[in-house]
């Protein structure tokens, strides 16, 4: 049947990819011009975007030059000196002299407008309604970039006003001005004639009243030539289309109020690409034929594969656990296989894990319930009950007897690890009792418990190892003034058990050894280990619950168990 299924889908799937293909290929013929453009429009876009970025983080570059010469010259010429000393003046024209490829001059204006000092040729006299005059007054924390303009008759000597508020030194009095730089363009013009600048592709600068500051058809414009016609499509948004053809970008300048506009010829683009347009057409109509001619062969040798794995996971379906598929097949047939042999083996990984978990939580079950008892407490506790019997003292022996069988009895509990709370106390005052009577009241012991949390369960055989510890450690050396308390209450939905002494207490050092090895109070107690209980209870309940143990030498030891609150009905759930 399976043959039969693989003859059918081994001519129906090739004629189908074939008519798949052909319908592919023609589709593919028909849209390709409508995606190549827009494939090459978003490309355009892609290279203007890292063009402008170039050119502005250029252009900023020159900016934070140009405010660094201004901010050195205030901060270390103009607040240093008294602008009255001549020691003023000297290092001011020697350190514009020094500048000089870059300042064509500088002046300091007070408030009112008047020239305090000036080098290079800057006019004496100006308007003080002058933007880069006013903007300066105005914002007082930030440099101000005015006009461009010409000083030189041969249109290569333009500079840009740069000014910044001021105070300055004059006779002794701190004043407050204007420090107006001019600075040439040449460094900016640079910059941006590296751009390609043809008719199809170019760049411009302009400042915030969008006048150029830069144009690389700047004569043909002032001869009345060339007319820009981009300028208002290029504030409308940051990236437009002008006229249907024309790409249009503009990015900001720092806080100069610059604007730089890169302005590309979209059918220039699509001209200029054309030849790759037919290159992949005729890569297409080759790719179309050579899938038609291997489609056979290929099916061919995707389904061999496909069933070989399909027979093999109906075998691992069925228990065969060892069962695992042959690497073969092409691409992805060769992963799924291989990844299917990963996915058996981690499986058959886990469930030996499981197994094992199980024989290691078997053994432990089988460990506890051996070291439940150790054979010496038993052996004397009832070498006491004879020695009291002998000694005539028939009430304390029958009452280390009445202890005896119900310390053993709810030890036994029918088989149950999980007991009530009111039983396992029940089994802990058994203990106490019988080492009460066997230590001659050498302590006395009380429990106070909340009687609504007795119907909760608790790990059987949790609390007495904390009493062995009690009795053993902490009442070693006492008599008769020896205390023990046990403690029962809730504490934010959990239930916290205190065994607590008023002992000698124990060092750091022995705490630790106590949590961390297999300690028993030794041949005298049950031989049952703190650890082992604090372990059992993580193991039921998790890592946040368990046993906690403070003591301080000469005051005491509390040991606290911390467990969830369970019930019966969730036990068995």
């Amino acid at each position: 049947m399976m043959k039969n299924k693989t003859l059918s889908v081994r001519v129906i799937l090739p004629v189908v990819m074939s008519v798949s293909i052909v319908a592919c290929i023609i589709s593919s013929m028909m849209l390709f011009s409508y995606l190549f453009s827009s494939y090459f429009k978003k490309d355009a876009i892609k290279k203007m975007d890292r063009q402008t970025i170039t050119l502005a983080q250029s252009l900023e570059n020159e900016v934070s030059e140009s405010n660094s010469l201004v901010n050195d010259i205030y901060y270390q010429n103009i607040k240093k000196y008294d602008c009255e000393n001549v020691q003023f003046k000297t290092v001011m024209t020697q350190k514009i002299s020094n500048e000089s490829n870059r300042i064509y001059s500088i002046s300091l204006y007070d408030m009112n407008g008047n020239r305090v000092w000036s080098f290079g040729e800057s006019s004496s006299g100006f308007d003080t309604q002058q933007s880069w005059f006013e903007n300066a007054k105005k914002n007082t924390e930030t440099i101000q970039y005015g006009h461009r303009h010409l000083v030189k008759s041969d249109l290569s000597g333009y500079v840009m006003d740069i000014s910044r508020y001021v105070e300055y030194n004059n006779a002794g009095n701190i004043r407050s001005g204007i420090l107006l730089m001019q600075y040439y363009t040449e460094p900016i013009e640079g910059i941006l004639d590296r751009y390609q600048n043809q008719k199809s592709a170019y760049c411009y600068l302009t400042d915030e009243s969008k006048s150029f500051i830069y144009h690389p058809f700047e004569k043909r414009i002032a001869s009345g030539l060339y007319k820009e016609k981009t300028v208002s499509t290029a504030f409308k948004n940051n990236r437009s289309i002008h006229n249907g053809d024309w790409l249009v970008e503009r990015k900001q300048i720092g806080y100069t109020g610059w604007n730089i506009v890169v302005v590309n010829s979209m059918s220039n683009l699509l001209v200029e690409n054309r030849r790759f347009h037919y290159i992949i057409w005729f890569i297409l109509l080759l790719v179309g034929a050579i899938l038609i001619l291997l489609d056979i062969q290929v099916f061919r040798n995707f389904t061999d594969p496909v069933y070989q794995l399909l027979a093999t996971m109906e075998d691992f379906g069925k228990g065969n656990y060892n069962s695992r598929a042959k690497e073969e097949g092409i691409g992805e047939l060769k992963s799924l296989s291989a990844n299917f042999n990963i996915m058996a083996d981690k499986l058959q990984k886990q469930m030996e894990e499981i197994r094992q978990n199980e024989r290691e939580k078997q053994k432990m079950e089988k460990k506890l319930l051996q070291s439940q008892i150790n054979p010496h407490f038993l052996y004397n506790t009832l070498d006491s009950i004879i020695w009291m019997i002998r000694s005539e003292e028939y009430e304390g022996a029958g009452e280390m007897v009445s202890s005896l069988a119900k310390f053993f009895r709810i030890s036994l509990s029918q088989g149950k690890d999980m007991i009530p709370l009111g039983k396992e106390l029940e089994h802990a005052t058994s203990y106490l009792k019988i080492q009460n009577i066997r230590f001659k009241d050498k302590f006395d012991f009380k429990v106070e418990a909340d009687p609504k949390l007795m119907k909760y369960l608790i790990p059987k055989l949790s609390i007495q190892p904390l009493l062995e510890n009690a009795i053993y450690h902490g009442m070693e050396g006492m008599y008769e003034d020896g205390e023990i308390i046990i403690s029962v209450y809730e504490e934010e939905d959990t239930i916290k058990i205190d065994v607590a002494d008023n002992g000698l207490g124990m060092t750091e050092d022995k705490l630790e050894y106590i949590m961390n090895h297999q300690v028993v109070s030794s041949k005298r107690g049950s031989g049952i280990g703190v650890r082992n209980v604090h372990e059992r209870i993580q193991l039921i309940y998790g890592k946040q619950y368990g046993i906690t143990i403070t003591s301080e030498l000469d005051e005491g030891t509390t040991a606290t168990i911390t467990i969830p609150k369970m019930e019966e009905a969730d036990e068995t759930e």
